[in-house]
């Protein structure tokens, strides 16, 4: 019965381990790198999300620009995860991301990530490279506008130096009268799955011990 149990918890946690190539599949909800094994930084963002739109309608492309600005010193990263996220609290799905990222031809730092079987629905770093700015592009691939959105990024200088909710511009949904507040929506999802995760690695350390 508990070796029953050491297998369920084994297939049912996420992955925490920091991974040199990019982030993994586990990190798509909450976009933190657990693995690096210390908390975000609270200081201001020395990094900037920039569009050429701040409306959407189907099928629209938005190139996005992500920039190290040199506040606290800082003039580059070596790692991100970005996704288009809704805006409202109170959604279905509010960890979904929205939309189809590209990335240049021959970028050997991005690449694109299908999180939650959403093809291509995040962009990532593939290697640690230094990096300054960097240009990629987003599509409204879907028949009806979604709501209004924002690209939300967490963004790493390095293993123990991160920002996490970084924010575009609102794009907004020209179909849409909604409120273009942001809303930290998921925040009861994520605190959830923190606890199904630590009740797990327990599970996993109990079973190592036996």
């Amino acid at each position: 019965m508990w070796s029953l149990i050491c297998l369920i918890s084994l297939a049912f946690t996420p992955e925490v381990t920091s991974y040199s190539y990019g982030p993994p599949l586990g990190a798509c909800a909450r976009m933190f790198p657990k693995g690096h094994g210390v908390n975000s930084q609270t200081s201001v963002s020395p990094y900037e999300i920039l569009v050429n739109a701040t409306t959407y309608k189907p099928n629209d492309v938005i190139e996005i620009t992500v920039n190290s600005t040199g506040l606290h010193d800082v003039t580059y990263f070596e790692g991100m995860m970005l996704q288009a996220r809704r805006i409202a609290c109170n959604v279905n799905d509010p960890t979904k991301s929205h939309g189809m990222f590209s990335v240049m031809a021959g970028d050997q730092f991005l690449t694109t990530m299908d999180c939650e079987s959403n093809v291509k629905s995040a962009v990532v770093h593939m290697n640690h490279s230094k990096i300054e700015s960097k240009v990629f592009y987003w599509k409204a691939d879907f028949s009806s506008p979604v709501g209004h959105l924002v690209f939300r990024a967490t963004v790493v200088k390095g293993k123990t130096t991160f920002w996490e909710k970084v924010y575009s511009p609102v794009i907004k949904d020209e179909a849409s009268k909604a409120p273009l507040t942001i809303c930290d929506s998921g925040a009861d999802l994520v605190k959830i799955q923190s606890v199904f995760t630590m009740l797990s690695a327990l599970i996993l350390t109990m079973c190592i011990t036996l």
